[in-house]
């Protein structure tokens, strides 16, 4: 993983999504600032190896392929919600999103993930969305409070 790649979700995101019981993509640094799941993956644990089971909350790595690994096994998974930069242009949006997705929300606002040591970082370049995977967590999605707008794939 590139050490550009260490980006935590705001715990406030996670906690307007319900509870999750894996997340395939973290770090021991990122559950004790967001606590996003039951259980955790390391980059050390390799998730993309691992068996994935129950709600998954999924911010993976951004950097490629990384990025289009991690999104396919979500798709195959098909059990939960993916955060990921609203990128329509690029060639996973339109061969793993669009294809496999349940829903996306486009959030309003660019969030400000944090760092390693718990400060938020300054604002992204891009905005981001939020990835249904299944319809359970699509629904879960369209009542969540975080602005944005939401659709049906």
């Amino acid at each position: 993983m590139k050490e550009n790649d260490e980006w935590y979700t705001p715990v406030e995101i996670i906690r307007s999504l319900g509870e999750f019981d894996l997340d395939p993509a973290s770090s021991p640094e990122a559950f004790r600032l967001n606590r996003s799941a039951k259980k955790i993956y390391t980059a050390q644990d390799n998730g993309l190896i691992q068996s994935w089971h129950g709600r998954v909350w999924l911010n993976p790595p951004y950097s490629n392929p990384l990025l289009q690994d991690f999104l396919k096994k979500m798709a195959e998974h098909n059990r939960g919600i993916a955060l990921v930069f609203s990128k329509i242009e690029a060639k996973w949006f339109h061969e793993i999103v669009f294809e496999y997705a349940t829903a996306v929300k486009f959030l309003y606002n660019r969030i400000q993930f944090l760092k390693p040591d718990g400060t938020k970082g300054t604002q992204p370049r891009n905005g981001s969305m939020l990835v249904a995977y299944g319809v359970a967590d699509a629904e879960i999605r369209s009542k969540c409070p975080i602005k944005g707008k939401f659709l049906y794939l």
